[in-house]
């Protein structure tokens, strides 16, 4: 019998509606067990935790540090795999975040969510747990995944590190690349190969594990995407983050124009003179040939990480400037779960 972690956190596979306002319900979580068992004829045993019970915009990040701590305390190589139900609006933050703090076990770690509550006969929330459930029992893996139903009734499983956010008409989310990993077919798991994914041998390799303490994000960092417009004189400084990361455009590029206001080299500069350490994400190929802009970016001294998600650069940069292991920007560089996709 296959013995399987479930970690509670909130989020819309643990909410209740009520006239109309949808929020986080102590009793909800456990609720899914119930209708899974009353469903489904499957041999496993369940136990369960609640490390906190919020709606997942309201996460921080000490809420990660609470999650991380409450999973190793479980001891979770006595299980056969890790569920963690959370809430879909920063699902992919959690996500990468598991994956990099996680990525040694040899073990299956899966998050999922809901796009409904339980009780709304369009929720997904049901469907994807059965299939992390499936997950865990049939495809004998090892790493950090995300699985979630996409519109057209596909059972998506996602890296941990590349799921990114959901837009916000269709609540779908997409792979970094646009390459999934796979899909669960019949409670099989169905590779998806193509270039950009890690062969499967690769999943298989042990994997170091970095952070061997506590960990608890005391240390604050900034995160910027740019748009037209974006006014740098907004931004004073005084409560000094230890390092930002600013978003590029799709093809690795940000206002670099003379107007001091509005110029991305010109905040770098003020940025590393403060004593900030200062990452641009992505760039595809730092190496080749860049736009005149992202050349003025670099020159600025920007730290440049290639070809990864937003949403996985910003949970490494969180985790690099509050663990004591590695040089910061030695952990941004250093590949822990496939965050970097192939040039």
């Amino acid at each position: 019998m296959k013995r399987i972690l479930v970690v509670f956190t909130g989020g819309t596979i643990g909410c209740r509606v009520d006239d109309l306002l949808i929020d986080v319900d102590k009793e909800k979580p456990f609720y899914l067990l119930k209708l899974f068992n009353e469903k489904y004829d499957i041999d496993v045993e369940f136990d369960a935790i609640q490390p906190y019970n919020i709606l997942s915009e309201n996460i921080v990040p000490n809420n990660w540090a609470v999650l991380y701590e409450a999973i190793k305390a479980a001891n979770p190589e006595k299980y056969d795999g890790i569920i963690v139900a959370h809430g879909t609006d920063t699902l992919p933050y959690t996500s990468a975040m598991l994956g990099f703090l996680f990525n040694y076990l040899d073990i299956p770690l899966i998050i999922i969510g809901s796009n409904y509550p339980l009780e709304d006969k369009r929720s997904n929330g049901l469907n994807n747990f059965y299939n992390a459930v499936r997950f865990i029992n049939e495809a004998h893996m090892k790493g950090v995944y995300s699985i979630f139903e996409d519109n057209s009734g596909r059972n998506i499983v996602y890296l941990s590190t590349r799921i990114i956010e959901a837009d916000q008409y269709n609540d779908q989310y997409t792979s970094f690349g646009g390459v999934d990993f796979g899909e669960m077919k019949n409670g099989k798991l169905m590779f998806i190969k193509n270039r950009i994914n890690p062969a499967k041998e690769k999943l298989f390799e042990s994997r170091e594990k970095i952070i061997n303490g506590s960990i608890d994000f005391s240390n604050r960092v900034l995160a910027i995407r740019p748009y037209p417009g974006l006014d740098y004189g907004f931004f004073d400084l005084g409560g000094k983050p230890r390092a930002v990361l600013h978003g590029l455009y799709h093809s690795g590029t940000a206002c670099a124009a003379d107007e001091q206001t509005y110029s991305l080299p010109r905040f770098i500069t003020k940025c590393r003179e403060a004593g900030i350490d200062f990452y641009i994400a992505s760039i595809k190929n730092p190496e080749g040939a860049l736009y005149a802009s992202s050349g003025e970016i670099l020159n600025s001294g920007a730290i440049p990480l290639a070809n990864i998600s937003f949403e996985a650069a910003l949970a490494k940069l969180f985790i690099a400037y509050n663990q004591k292991e590695l040089l910061p920007v030695d952990y941004m560089l250093k590949e822990q779960f496939f965050e970097f996709l192939p040039a």
